[in-house]
């Protein structure tokens, strides 16, 4: 992991073909932490088998937004992640006689850095999934994490995607992910992460850990199972028992990139039950 150098960024960029486009925006956050119901929903009784397992298909599966189709398979990294965060301001420069509003690349606030730093170990023990130093062997960077000023939240430069998909997803003015994939192999090729610099630190913390949990394959929201970092209400800055629950089935060696939907249900199952018999 490691922030880029200084750099200036032009407005626009030519648009990559999508081989799987999943996005998720964070929305508006409470001012500290959990919204009040959420706290007193926390002593609740654990959910079922079958309830995480419906969960599990929500959140893997389904789609909550027009024109994403819904996955037919199994989607998760196999291999590294390699990370860069990037952190942008606005920067006024004259062209051809004129002003011009520019995205200007700057150091990334330390606070940022370690809240990816918590969330990024924490996934990484849950899932099993290793980290690279792209500047070191060279590769690509898969996982780009970008904090920019609420008003560019949409800009295309920084996701390469469908700018009128972009402009949807930063008109909540939180943070999204998006997710490119093979349809077929299930496997996860690169995701970018946009965060709205200019947000209390809480909601900044908040959005990290819902995108960056959900850039993994888990793309959904699911309000069927509260607590949970996946419910629209929840502003949590921790995975919950069955937040960790979902994400481990997802990253258990039996639950193979490109599985199908139905087999993969049935191992979700069967993994589920494990787990809740192990976890405290």
């Amino acid at each position: 992991m490691y922030p880029e150098g200084n750099k200036k960024m032009p407005r626009v960029a030519p648009l990559l073909a999508l081989i799987l486009l999943a996005v998720s925006p964070c929305g508006p956050a409470w001012g500290a932490g959990e919204k009040p119901a959420e706290k007193a929903q926390s002593s609740i009784t654990k959910p079922s088998i079958e309830e995480l397992v419906k969960n599990f298909d929500t959140i893997i599966f389904q789609s909550e937004f027009k024109g994403v189709a819904k996955s037919k398979v199994i989607k998760k990294w196999t291999g590294p992640l390699r990370i860069a965060i990037r952190t942008f301001e606005e920067a006024t420069i004259r062209k051809d006689g004129r002003e011009v509003v520019q995205l200007k690349q700057v150091k990334v606030k330390k606070p940022h850095l370690r809240f990816v730093q918590n969330h990024l170990n924490s996934l990484a023990r849950a899932t099993g999934l290793k980290t690279e130093d792209s500047k070191k062997n060279g590769q690509p960077v898969n996982f780009t994490i970008n904090f920019v000023p609420r008003l560019h939240l949409g800009n295309p430069y920084l996701a390469k995607a469908n700018p009128k998909l972009l402009r949807k997803m930063a008109a909540e003015g939180g943070c999204y992910f998006v997710l490119w994939a093979d349809n077929v192999t299930g496997v996860i090729k690169k995701v970018v992460i946009v965060v709205n610099a200019e947000r209390l630190l809480i909601r900044t913390n908040h959005c990290l850990l819902e995108e960056m949990t959900q850039s993994l394959g888990l793309p959904n929201d699911s309000n069927l199972i509260t607590p949970s970092i996946f419910a629209d209400s929840s502003r949590r800055t921790e995975l919950t028992r069955s937040d960790l629950m979902i994400l481990k089935a997802l990253y258990d060696p039996r639950m193979k990139a490109g599985l199908p939907r139905e087999k993969a249900l049935k191992v979700a199952e069967e993994v589920l039950r494990e787990l809740d018999a192990k976890l405290p």
